[in-house]
């Protein structure tokens, strides 16, 4: 039986799929990562976590104009997959075969690449200071996990992100884990962060508040200004009264998406 992933070779078959088909994708990656790493061995959890949000970034970005950067590497098994490196995945790991990390030789879609934790905001602030010098106007995107964001790297690059407002996106996959469970001060943050923020007192002040946005008599980028005021205005009262958002207090906007 044909397989979905058979016939990506590239994010642009990824993007013409609908939501039903990408579902059914998303299956057959996870089975195909279960069954060549039980073979050679390598990073099984990080990259089933990591399914969905790699197809969604290829999705909504034009990678490899768009410039994705992802830390450490080991969560880009799903990465390979879906840039014209399926045919070869059976090899990774093994002599003359696919790095088991991000290798910029053998794709353009590889970014950059590094085999230590807590880099990716650091590079990635890089190419968004090197692109704006070369008057260019790409997106660069840093993937990081919650247990790498509390590397000296990554927080010396977010106080520099947020002096230097640079057009630079962040995702954090916050999932709770790193090599084992996440401890420190930061993790808590983040923990009291989302706690609010799945509360059902939470999510219904934010549905009434976008309600009552959508009923503004105003359109295009006064709607999007009005808009983002709003979201700002009960992210504060909310949140800086139960747990404070401290990539808000470095200049740095924080959406939350779970």
């Amino acid at each position: 039986m044909a397989r979905i992933l058979d016939s990506i070779d590239g994010p642009e078959q990824l993007r013409t799929l609908s939501i039903p088909q990408m579902e059914e994708l998303a299956g057959e990656i996870r089975n195909e990562i279960i069954e060549k790493v039980s073979v050679r061995g390598g990073h099984l959890a990080p990259n089933l976590g990591v399914v969905e949000l790699t197809m969604a970034l290829h999705y909504i970005f034009n990678t490899p104009d768009d410039l994705l950067v992802w830390d450490i590497g080991h969560q880009a098994y799903v990465h390979k997959l879906l840039t014209g490196r399926r045919e070869r995945f059976h090899t990774i790991r093994q002599f003359g075969g696919l790095s088991g990390y991000l290798r910029r030789e053998e794709s353009s879609y590889d970014v950059f690449g590094a085999s230590h934790a807590s880099t990716s905001i650091s590079a990635a602030l890089g190419l968004a200071a090197a692109r704006d010098l070369q008057g260019k106007e790409h997106k660069v995107i840093a993937v990081i996990g919650d247990g790498a964001l509390t590397g000296g790297m990554a927080l010396e690059a977010l106080n520099n992100a947020g002096s230097l407002k640079k057009n630079l996106i962040i995702v954090l996959n916050d999932n709770e884990k790193s090599i084992s469970d996440n401890v420190g001060a930061l993790s808590h943050h983040l923990s009291q962060v989302r706690k609010v923020q799945t509360t059902p007192s939470y999510q219904r002040l934010r549905e009434m508040a976008k309600g009552s946005i959508e009923r503004l008599p105003v359109v295009g980028d006064r709607a999007r200004t009005a808009a983002g005021r709003a979201e700002t205005s009960l992210k504060q009262f909310v949140l800086h009264s139960k747990s404070g958002v401290i990539f808000e207090e470095l200049g740095i906007k924080f959406f939350w998406s779970f």
